[in-house]
């Protein structure tokens, strides 16, 4: 993190801080010195892409991650990533909002009008190589499906629809840091839309033999190479992307911190 004149604060900000901390119970400063400690822990990364963040939006995600694992033992859950972005975007006086109606079924966040379909991963089992998206999208037609050559009319009239309620997809994926043991890493990664659209090219021809709960799936190449599978669950009723490789899917930014006390 940059240790700018810009990002110090001024002296009457700190006036500030300072009156409030001396008239904070020994409760309240016990609370804020749980978060102080935190932001001594060494945390490393990059911002990869300006695209989407800038630097001093890497930096307050970087604060807002130790902040959060200040008072929490789990890594951050989809809620929390939403709401901070929320927050990243809003102190720069961009209009955001979070969903809170199905006016845009799909779409989590909206930032300065464009609309973000956000996903996280943090399983143990976490392919470093690869993303899986557990819920594309709920598909309760799957019953209806009698065999594979109907899946493709499927696709075009309830899948394809789903994709125009976002502009863009990120997940941000938590795991081990592989450098650093005793640290958990997050990475910001795009997932292409363009990529995912994909999925309205395939032919029934392309699926497996369907399960006795019809479930089934197909593999979505690029030019001779497989860049994920697209999976029908009729166990569940849902789409599910597998094996996304990451190749395909830009690196905005990383974050490493201490996973001290951390579980999953």
């Amino acid at each position: 993190m940059t240790d700018n004149e810009d990002s110090r604060i001024s002296s009457s900000e700190f006036r500030s801080v300072r009156d409030t901390l001396e008239a904070l119970s020994s409760s309240q400063f016990d609370v804020i010195k749980l978060i102080l400690n935190r932001f001594e822990d060494e945390a490393v990364g990059e911002l990869c892409r300006d695209d989407f963040f800038a630097q001093d939006d890497w930096e307050y995600f970087a604060v807002r991650l130790a902040a959060h694992h200040a008072f929490s033992t789990t890594v951050m859950k989809k809620e929390n990533f939403e709401h901070i972005l929320e927050e990243v975007f809003t102190r720069k006086k961009i209009v955001t909002k979070r969903a809170d109606s199905m006016t845009h079924r799909g779409a989590d966040l909206t930032v300065g009008g464009i609309t973000l379909s956000l996903k996280t991963e943090a399983a143990k089992g976490l392919k470093h190589g690869y993303i899986t998206i557990s819920k594309l999208m709920e598909a309760a037609w799957i019953k209806q499906m009698e065999n594979v050559s109907d899946i493709p009319g499927f696709i075009a009239s309830k899948v394809m629809p789903h994709f125009d309620n976002y502009d863009r997809i990120y997940i941000m994926r938590s795991y081990v840091d592989g450098e650093r043991p005793a640290h958990v890493r997050y990475d910001l990664r795009e997932i292409p839309k363009d990529l995912l659209l994909r999925i309205g090219d395939l032919k029934g021809s392309d699926f497996k033999k369907p399960t006795k709960t019809k479930t089934t799936s197909a593999n979505v190449s690029v030019n001779g190479r497989r860049a994920f599978t697209f999976s029908l669950d009729g166990s569940d009723d849902k789409l599910t992307i597998r094996n996304l490789d990451i190749d395909f899917c830009p690196l905005h930014a990383w974050w490493s911190l201490s996973s001290e006390g951390l579980t999953r």
